[in-house]
């Protein structure tokens, strides 16, 4: 057993992946010896269609209702019938409502050309005709290191929908967040890990942040960078202040499961931008300004926020 000092938490050690790294608590081998409980379900992810399931979608289908229309996946706008400089595909399209969510994947950070394809896709929007008419159409960003936590939820589906619709008039006036829609949306999505049941209360699902991904910002492009932290600072309007914090505290939950180097630098340079300064400093603020209330969720290398979700 490895005793390691993280904030006053013992850590049992995990088994190692081939990379170094100690795996997540929850896809560990080793969780009932840990837990002292088997495993009975996985926490889930919100993210894009994969194969059959869609997580997003069906986070949609729950704030949404239906009386405003299908969710059209990955529907190029052309086939819809509109006259555009750029045919964009849209990931998630409700069309009656003339509102587009976009999921950006790690790509979107990591891919100078698939960011020039972003940029044209917004660009696009202020020439949109539909039977020689200009025509609306705006959207919400969804990055890969969301999770529908609620400070999200009242995000996406109540204040940016409420801003949106200045621009689109079929929005409604407070949104479309409710505790109980969010209540049903989490539930389609996540689990507890301990019993296998739907998720029922935040402290089920994951934080914000990378908790299982591969594509840590040490690989972003700066132009990514760049881009991450404008997310945490305005996404047309300002997100609550919990994203970015729980996205730097997840990394920081990876620098401490790097065991490559004895220098703790060393190992930060595998998953961070250490070259980069401003996103250090924000880095490093959050980490030494720890804000619990922003903390009670879900991380996946974080043994105690696991056990808070034990005796639910």
């Amino acid at each position: 057993m490895i005793k390691q000092v993280d904030n006053k938490e013992i850590k049992t050690e995990r088994n190692r992946l081939k990379d170094n790294i100690f795996t997540t608590y929850e896809k560990t081998r080793n969780f009932k010896k840990i837990f002292q409980k088997k495993k009975m379900g996985n926490i889930g992810s919100l993210t894009a269609k994969v194969g059959k399931i869609d997580p997003l979608k069906e986070i949609l289908k729950a704030f949404i209702p239906n009386k405003f229309g299908p969710i059209l996946v990955k529907k190029k706008i052309t086939s819809l019938g509109y006259e555009t400089d750029y045919n964009m595909e849209a990931d998630y399209f409700i069309e009656k409502l003339g509102l587009v969510f976009e999921f950006d994947g790690p790509d979107h950070y990591n891919n100078p050309f698939k960011m020039i394809r972003d940029e044209r896709k917004y660009r696009a929007l202020k020439s949109i005709k539909k039977n020689g008419k200009k025509v609306i159409i705006r959207i919400i960003r969804i990055p890969y290191y969301y999770q529908l936590t609620k400070d999200v939820a009242k995000f996406v589906f109540r204040d940016l929908v409420k801003y949106f619709r200045k621009d689109l008039k079929k929005l409604p006036k407070n949104g479309f967040y409710t505790d109980k829609r969010y209540t049903k949306a989490i539930s389609k999505v996540y689990k507890n890990i301990f019993t296998g049941k739907t998720a029922k209360k935040e402290i089920e699902i994951p934080g914000c942040g990378l908790q299982r991904s591969e594509r840590v910002p040490s690989e972003y492009c700066e132009k990514g960078i760049e881009k991450i932290l404008n997310d945490f600072k305005k996404i047309t309007i300002r997100p609550p202040k919990s994203i970015e914090h729980q996205y730097m505290w997840a990394l920081k939950y990876y620098v401490d499961d790097v065991k490559t180097y004895k220098n703790n630098f060393q190992n930060q340079r595998l998953i961070l931008p250490t070259w980069h300064t401003k996103f250090m400093e924000r880095y490093k603020k959050n980490i030494s300004n720890k804000k619990d209330e922003h903390l009670q969720c879900v991380f996946t290398r974080n043994k105690a926020s696991i056990l808070r979700t034990k005796k639910i």
